[in-house]
């Protein structure tokens, strides 16, 4: 009978010992799995972000093309593809000759946005561009 109670509070030693550790394992799973999905998400969320940041420098390029092409241009224009569109507004800087004011912003099929403002110094060959 003593060998029996042994085998008998062994066994119950051993199933709480697995309901006890089994709980911890599957929530360590878990955690490892959410920690993954956020990690890929987020760096997808900025793959997206830099990829617009570069279409929206692409709308920057055209822009200064207009106004290198005609250099009183001023006014609106907008480039829309499949999944971007942005649209830049150029104007004149008030009280400064030969200068222009370039605001782009871009927008994906996500709703991601990007703003860029830009000064261009068109009395200069090559034209310079500095942030504003």
């Amino acid at each position: 009978m003593n060998k029996e109670k042994k085998k008998k509070i062994a066994g119950y030693i051993a199933l709480t010992t697995v309901l006890v550790i089994l709980p911890l394992l599957l929530l360590s799973g878990i955690d490892a799995i959410y920690t993954n999905i956020t990690l890929l998400i987020s760096g997808k969320m900025q793959y997206d972000y830099n990829i617009l940041e570069i279409n929206a420098e692409s709308c920057l390029e055209e822009s200064v093309y207009k106004i290198k092409k005609n250099r009183s241009f001023t006014g609106t224009f907008s480039i829309t593809r499949t999944e971007w569109n942005c649209t830049s507004e150029i104007s004149d800087k008030i009280d400064n000759f030969g200068f222009k004011i370039i605001q782009i912003v871009a927008v994906d099929q996500n709703e991601n946005h990007v703003k860029i403002s830009k000064e261009l110094n068109t009395n200069t060959d090559p034209f310079e561009i500095s942030n504003i």
